[in-house]
Formats: C-alpha cells, sequence, structure tokens
C-alpha cells in the first residue's frame, strides 16, 4: 500500500510547524494577538463601571507582544552575529525593519479612530535595543529587572518636575510637525512610553539568548514569583502602608478614576501628581508592580506555550490556531487596526455611549479572531512561511545586509 497520500498530508502540515522553530514563541504571539483583540472590541468596564472579563487581558496581552518582540530581535540576528560576531552586519537589517515599522505604524496612526497603535513605539525600541544586542543572559535579565524598578521613577520625577499629563493619541504623520510634542509621547507621556517598556524588550532579548527549550520549567516559575511579587507588593503598600487611602485623597482632589486606575487602564501612565500612584499594579500603569507582574504573566505564557509545542513534538501543526498568526504578528495586528475601522461602526454605532450588545460584540471579535486565523493557516500552507508584510520587509533586511563571504572552494594539488 502506498504511503505517498499521508507522506504529502504531513509535508503540508509541517509548513505549520517548520523544523527548527520555536512553534511555542509563535503560539504565545498568537496568543498576544487574540487577547489584546478581545481588550480592542469588548469593553473593559460593565454599566456599574467595574472591570468585564476583557479587563484581565488588558496590559498583559500587550505586555507579552513586547516580550516576543525582543525574542524576535534576536533570534532573527542571532545567525549572523554567530558566524561574525560583528554588531556592523546586523545593524543595517534591524535599522531598516525598525524604520519598516514605524512607517507602517505612523500609517495605522492616520487611519485609526479606535486605537492606539504600538508599532511606533516598536520600531524605535528596536533601534535602541541594537545598543544592548551582544549582552550575555545574565546581563540582560538583570538589566530588565534593574529598568523595571528605576525607569518609571525616572518618568514620575520629569513629568511631575514639569508637569507633563498622559497622552493619549495614536501617533500619525501629523504629528510629526511637532517634533518635541512626538518625542514626549514616544519617551515620557504615550501609551507605551519607551523610557519604560524598553523592560519588555530587554526581557524578551534575555529570554531568547538562554537555551528556551531547557529552561521552561525555570521560566514559568520566575514567572509566577514575578506576578506574585509585583501584585503582592502592591497590594500590601496600598492597603497595609496606606497608599489607598492617600490615593483616595488625591483622586477626589482632582478627579482621576482610582478604580479604573487600579482595575481596568491608566492609558499608559499614572497621573504626576503624587508619588503613591507607582504604588498601584494597574493595566498599563507602567509602575514598577506593573512592569513585574506583567513581565511574569509574559514568562510564564512564553513557558506554557513553548511546553506545548515541545509536548507535541511533529504534532505541534495543533497549534495553528495560535502559532500560525503568531508567525505573521506584523501583518495581523496592522490588518486587524485597519479592520476595526470597518467593523466598529457596525457593531457598535457608540461604543462610548451604548452598552455593547453582547452577540453583536461577539460576532464582531469572531470576525477579526477567526479571519485571521484561517487567513494565516491558509496563507503558511499554500503561499509563504511569512506573513505579507513579514515578506517584504525580510527582503528589504536582505538587500540592505552584508553577503557573507563564502567557503572557499577546494582546489585540487
Amino acid at each position: 500500500m502506498s504511503t505517498h497520500p499521508a507522506t504529502a498530508s504531513a509535508g503540508i502540515l509541517a509548513r505549520l510547524s517548520p523544523q527548527g522553530r520555536l512553534v511555542g514563541l509563535d503560539a504565545a504571539r498568537g496568543l498576544a494577538l487574540l487577547t489584546m483583540m478581545v481588550t480592542h472590541i469588548y469593553p473593559l468596564t460593565d454599566d456599574a463601571g467595574m472591570p468585564t472579563f476583557a479587563a484581565i487581558f488588558s496590559g498583559r496581552a500587550s505586555a507579552l507582544f513586547a516580550v516576543l518582540a525582543g525574542c524576535s530581535l534576536v533570534l532573527s540576528t542571532r545567525s549572523t552575529l554567530a558566524a561574525t560576531g560583528r554588531l556592523r552586519d546586523v545593524a543595517p537589517g534591524v535599522l531598516v525593519r525598525a524604520a519598516s515599522i514605524i512607517v507602517i505604524g505612523l500609517i495605522l496612526g492616520a487611519i485609526t479612530t479606535n486605537l492606539a497603535v504600538i508599532l511606533v513605539n516598536y520600531g524605535v525600541m528596536f533601534g535602541i535595543a541594537l545598543l544592548f544586542l551582544r549582552l550575555r543572559p545574565w546581563a540582560l535579565f538583570t538589566l530588565a529587572g534593574v529598568w523595571m524598578v528605576l525607569s518609571p521613577i525616572v518618568s514620575m520625577w520629569v513629568r511631575s518636575s514639569f508637569g507633563l499629563e498622559p497622552s493619549y493619541l495614536a501617533l500619525s504623520w501629523t504629528d510629526l510637525a511637532s517634533l518635541e510634542n512626538a518625542v514626549l509621547e514616544l519617551v515620557l507621556t504615550g501609551y507605551y512610553p519607551i523610557i519604560q517598556w524598553m523592560a519588555y524588550i530587554l526581557l524578551g532579548m534575555a529570554v531568547a539568548k538562554t537555551d528556551i527549550n531547557k529552561q521552561l520549567t525555570k521560566l514559568f516559575l520566575v514567572g509566577v514569583a514575578l506576578v506574585a511579587l509585583g501584585r503582592g507588593s502592591s497590594w500590601l503598600l496600598l492597603n497595609v502602608a496606606g497608599g489607598r487611602q492617600e490615593l483616595e485623597a488625591v483622586a477626589n482632589a482632582s478627579g482621576a478614576d482610582l478604580n479604573a486606575a487600579l482595575y481596568i487602564n491608566s492609558y499608559g501612565v499614572t497621573p504626576p501628581d503624587s508619588w503613591w500612584w507607582l504604588t498601584i499594579a494597574g493595566p498599563h500603569s507602567a509602575t514598577p508592580f506593573d512592569l513585574i507582574s506583567t513581565a511574569g504573566t509574559s514568562l510564564a505564557a512564553i513557558a506554557v506555550c513553548q511546553a506545548a509545542a515541545v509536548l507535541l513534538g511533529r504534532r505541534a501543526w495543533l497549534l495553528a490556531p495560535l502559532s500560525a498568526p503568531g508567525s505573521m504578528p506584523l501583518t495581523v495586528y496592522a490588518a486587524h487596526v485597519a479592520l476595526v475601522e470597518i467593523t466598529h461602526p457596525i457593531f457598535q454605532p457608540a461604543p462610548m455611549v451604548e452598552a455593547g450588545d453582547p452577540v453583536k460584540l461577539t460576532t464582531e471579535y469572531a470576525i477579526h479572531a477567526v479571519g485571521f486565523i484561517v487567513f494565516a493557516i491558509v496563507w503558511k500552507l499554500f503561499v509563504s512561511p511569512r506573513g505579507p508584510l513579514e515578506g517584504v520587509i525580510a527582503k528589504l533586511v536582505k538587500a540592505v545586509s552584508p553577503k557573507r563571504p563564502q567557503p572557499a572552494e577546494p582546489r585540487d594539488g
């Protein structure tokens, strides 16, 4: 009996889990993308102002996405650095990738009216990350930890000293006309402030420089410990050291929503009017405790996803609903941002005024989640292992990257 059909089928399925690729990291990226879509489509609060199920993913999904971006940076340059040892051999490619992401982010920022686009910040952080690309894992882990603790303090000092308020706008081409404001938003006051979010990139770089498959248990346990440390320390400062009473007084005086800051969303950074704000661990607050706890959830998610891929072995293609869109995150993220502009007016005509209809919300989410899962699987099976945008950027990177010298042909005699 011929085994050709079975062999052909196995070969096709292998395209969903290529040999040598860390499919679990793709699955973790897919998880980040799909949970980000939850926070983009479902309301984070109910009619009483209390957090909904979607608030569980607020801040955590984007943190995981950022940590994995740091992983990708190392993995995409590792072979060249290993072969030549020269940073200048990978710098052009990294900078072209960074510039491409920035351009796509600016385009999306110009068309979106609903989402805070993260890509411009990513692109800038990729360029900055070049400075740390040759550091060893222990140095990167140490630097990421110190960054999580100190960067929010520096941010608060600068913002309180100069009266800089949070900014909630997505950067677009028009914002470049005021370069000073654009830089302030990118670095200090925006939804994804680089001064704090670089910690996630550094952490991802550290993870990718370890032997991930041999460190899965350690990564998971460290992740759980970081969640306990971040959330637990914040709870003690708020409920035992008197932080909550202090913040209630500050919030009453300023009109700030303390409940939202603690459980729902701080839109990037805390208010600059009290140092007690740094004791919270709320989503998108970018405090030390927020950074530490979301770093923990990211490490745990990466460990679980990669462990699943290892356990599945040749059947890792079963993770395709996560790993396929996760292997083309730029394409899926950009298409999702654009598609939201079409689906939101249909399914959520007045999302800030009217309570969302659960059926309509779920329908909209299904269009995005199922649509991009199916697209990514079909694209990988029949078109290319890279997504459309990833393929274009890969060609640009190849065009500017130095050619590796080929080994000399042996001569007779």
